[in-house]
């Protein structure tokens, strides 16, 4: 069975939430949660956080050329929890974000929609960008020139 090749890095900060869903009348602790090829990152709860959460917290997860497995691999999966302390914590929502273009450009920054089953649940704010393991190609416009004139000199009137 051949191993996973590593592209790169890909360097996710979770930087806040707008409009989460407030299931009770008490201001909530959420945290955010990353999951990118089985790996699973996650921020501190932000204390009294409640609809509009701040955490500014960075995650590096390796980016994995696996044949046959590249479409699971190139899908985030982004949460926001409710922390319960004396129960299991409670999903606020959660949304997808494709990679495939963050690899090609290099960098992403936008908001997140996140639901659940009972609809839209608030917005996630991430910046990402894009770290390869290999040099960028190079990107050449085509030569005006035939490759047996490139080198040649005028002639002479």
């Amino acid at each position: 069975m051949s191993q996973a090749k590593e592209l790169g890095t890909i360097v996710v900060v979770i930087l806040k939430a707008r409009h989460l869903h407030q299931p009770s009348f008490y201001k909530q602790d959420p945290y955010a949660q990353a999951v990118l090829s089985g790996q699973t990152q996650r921020t501190k709860p932000d204390p009294k956080g409640g609809q509009h959460p701040v955490w500014d917290e960075e995650f590096r997860f390796p980016v994995l050329a696996d044949p046959g497995k590249d479409k699971v691999n190139r899908k985030l999966e982004v949460s926001c929890w409710k922390d319960e302390s004396r129960a299991d914590d409670k999903l606020l929502g959660k949304g997808i974000v494709d990679i495939e273009s963050t690899l090609k450009t290099g960098e992403f920054d936008d908001w997140v929609p996140l639901e659940t089953s009972g609809g839209e649940r608030g917005e996630l704010y991430l910046e990402m960008t894009f770290y390869a393991n290999s040099p960028p190609p190079i990107n050449r416009r085509p030569s005006k020139f035939k490759q047996s004139d490139r080198l040649t000199r005028p002639q002479s009137y």
